[in-house]
């Protein structure tokens, strides 16, 4: 199991796939502009986490593995992340939702934001939950508060930099979650 539950993953994931393709709700905007608004001082501490969703993190923790005599969690890893981050692009296109930019004029970019492209769904949520899902199924029991806090700095920090919306974030979490069930199902059906 991984960071989400498989069921209410796809559930979040298209239920704020739809309310996304409408727009940006006001509790949306709203909690954007709170978070936006937090200290300058902070973009240097969340910008490492942060790296917790780029896609070089699940291929630089896959190369880990695999120098670990890991291979099949080097794999795992790799391929989840790669492709919750490829996901991500596909989906952008077609919900068509702008990044708060955008939207509010008053929004603060800080280093690590894309102002500019689609928002909706956060690549980086996306990603943070393939590679922690999997760390989380190859190591120790006392990563998952770890790995999950670090989910939730991810997904915070994307809107604290001004790239993404709260749903933005809630969507790339359901999304990652996804991919790691759906390549979890499809690995069970090769080997076993």
């Amino acid at each position: 199991m991984g960071v989400i539950d498989s069921l209410s993953a796809v559930i979040v994931l298209a239920g704020s796939s739809v309310v996304a393709k409408r727009g940006v709700p006001a509790w949306d905007g709203a909690l954007f502009i709170k978070l936006n608004a937090f200290p300058d001082a902070l973009a240097p501490v969340v910008w490492g986490p942060m790296q917790a969703g780029a896609l070089a993190a699940p291929l630089a923790a896959g190369t880990a593995l695999l120098i670990r005599r890991r291979p099949a969690a080097a794999a795992r890893v790799a391929i989840t992340g790669s492709l919750a981050w490829g996901a991500a692009k596909v989906v952008k296109r077609s919900i068509n939702r702008g990044r708060p930019r955008d939207h509010i004029e008053s929004t603060r970019l800080r280093i690590g934001s894309a102002d500019n492209g689609l928002g909706y769904p956060s690549g980086h949520a996306a990603v943070a939950v393939a590679l922690v899902s999997v760390l989380q199924e190859s190591g120790p029991r006392s990563w998952r508060f770890g790995g999950a806090l670090l989910v939730f700095i991810v997904g915070v920090s994307r809107v604290y930099v001004g790239a993404h919306y709260p749903l933005d974030v809630i969507g790339g979490w359901a999304l990652g979650a996804t991919i790691v069930d759906g390549y979890r199902h499809a690995e069970s059906l090769v080997y076993h």
